[in-house]
């Protein structure tokens, strides 16, 4: 079920490992050694003939794409978000904090960044167009699979009812139908002439905004005949469902089965025959499997349409039930073929995010091309708002979700410092908030940052005052002595 992902290729330039195979390793977490030689062709190392050329040693790592200068930023950004929070709730752990809107606040970093690199795609060297357009890929992948975990974990009042959400999710990142409704709507009377008429109110239909696709169906030229005005009260009356309504589900489903009952029969009766396509809207809207199915050919992912099918057949759906419906419902859009037979990573994730299985999340999350940004900042802002939920319940892994959290917050840290010299104080910031690991290794990481220039230098040396670091502060000032001295700038180096 799962389709082949596009995975780079990387050439070795090893001559005896064409001819004797090679080796591999792990080197560090996220690097692995290459060499000349393989242990299956080799079973021991009497055996190796004997060569004068060198054995070359080759690292293979990940690409560090936050060199980028636009994800740099987006670094920068959420990084203030990430210390604000951190400040918070270690100042006033009883504070009430709202994640939704520090979530919120996230999101709309990954939004700015995003529209920055689709400017940048639009202007940019063929030869680089791949890359923009993979980062863009990536970041659409994190701004989905984030906005599904706010709404379905983040958001306390998801326990009540999830489709509202879903449906709110839905038209976010499939915004073609609401656009095109405007553009109708815009037009006035006589728009059913234009071909896409049918196509943007079913549109509508499918993501649940009744309201609209009612206005553009009075707008139709046929608007006063029978079966319009027959779908329109149909329409009108469609009993919705709302966690707050003051209505027990029981009896909402009574007065759903009342009207779809009704709505059922009118189809029945041929009323609205003389229009298919009208009479396929309302199929949709009383939860018409087959014609469900039939849709599910023209869906870019299995779950473009499945928060509307809830909406029509499940609308009181809660978190826990979530998992059952939505396989239920990928099997459906499978069997037709739809999707472009295609079950991509993303899906994979929605997938998971929508069963609840929070650690295969987590565990797919990190397979994605972003050095961890992502896992590190989701990670920790599920821990402090107390949906982070790893262990099983033995006394040997109660501190799990703490550690993990930690272990991202130091990998993370310590990559900024060590892979990019203009990250390196973000970098301190969140080896700050890890393990006490962490805060030894700030002061060794901040020794080995290579010095540019002298206003580096000085950043440098403030944050090894500020963090109490005098060894490291020392080292500085001898290498910028020995630089000033070496250029025959005496007056500096006596300062």
């Amino acid at each position: 079920m799962s389709s082949k992902e596009s995975c780079p290729v990387v050439n070795i330039p090893c001559n005896l490992g064409k001819r004797h195979g090679i080796t591999a390793a792990w080197f560090t977490e996220d690097k692995i050694s290459v060499t000349a030689y393989s242990n299956k062709l080799l079973q021991s190392v009497n055996n190796r003939p004997p060569v004068n050329a060198p054995v070359k040693v080759t690292h293979l790592a990940p690409t560090f794409i936050l060199d980028e200068p636009i994800l740099r930023s987006l670094v920068s950004e959420c990084s203030n978000v990430f210390l604000n929070l951190q400040v918070v709730k270690s100042s006033s752990p009883a504070a009430s904090i709202d994640y939704l809107k520090i979530s919120r606040t996230y999101r709309s970093a990954i939004r700015a960044c995003l529209e920055k690199l689709e400017d940048l795609i639009t202007n940019t060297k063929p030869r680089d167009l791949e890359q923009y357009q993979n980062y863009v890929t990536i970041f659409y992948s994190v701004e989905y699979i984030w906005h599904l975990v706010e709404i379905l974990i983040v958001d306390s009042n998801s326990a009540t009812a999830v489709v509202p959400n879903l449906l709110e999710w839905v038209q976010y990142h499939f915004p073609t139908a609401n656009r095109m409704a405007t553009e109708l709507l815009q037009q006035g009377r006589d728009v059913d002439s234009n071909e896409e008429y049918w196509g943007v109110v079913k549109g509508l239909i499918i993501q649940g905004q009744i309201q609209v696709a009612r206005a553009l169906l009075r707008l139709h030229t046929k608007s006063e005949m029978v079966c319009f005005e027959v779908a329109e009260q149909i329409l009108q009356t469609m009993p919705i469902y709302s966690a707050y309504g003051g209505l027990s589900v029981p009896k909402f489903k009574s007065q759903w089965q009342y009207w779809s009952a009704n709505a059922r029969s009118k189809i029945d009766a041929g009323i609205l025959a003389a229009e298919p396509d009208l009479e396929e809207i309302v199929k949709l809207v009383v939860g018409d499997r087959q014609t469900w199915t039939e849709q599910c050919r023209y869906a870019t992912s299995w779950f473009e349409y499945f928060p509307g099918y809830l909406f029509y057949t499940e609308s009181t759906c809660k978190y826990y039930e979530l998992g059952t419906f939505a396989n239920t419902w990928l099997s459906q859009c499978i069997s037709t073929g739809g999707m472009n037979a295609t079950y991509k990573y993303l899906d994979k994730i929605i997938l998971s995010v929508m069963e609840n299985n929070l650690p295969q999340v987590l565990h797919n999350i990190q397979n994605i091309c972003d050095n961890k940004w992502f896992l590190t900042h989701l990670v920790d802002l599920l821990y402090h708002c107390g949906q982070l939920t790893l262990s099983t319940g033995g006394t040997e892994d109660q501190d799990a979700e703490k550690l993990f959290r930690e272990s991202l917050l130091y990998d993370f840290g310590t990559l900024l410092m060590s892979r990019n010299a203009s990250l390196w104080e973000v970098g301190l910031d969140y080896l700050e908030f890890s393990s006490t690991e962490g805060l030894g290794a700030r002061e060794a990481l901040l020794a080995r940052i290579p010095i540019r220039n002298e206003k580096q230098a000085l950043k440098l040396i403030s944050a090894a005052k500020k963090n109490n670091f005098p060894a490291v502060e020392s080292e500085i000032c001898k290498v910028l002595v020995k630089r000033n001295l070496a250029n025959r700038l005496y007056g500096n180096a006596l300062e």
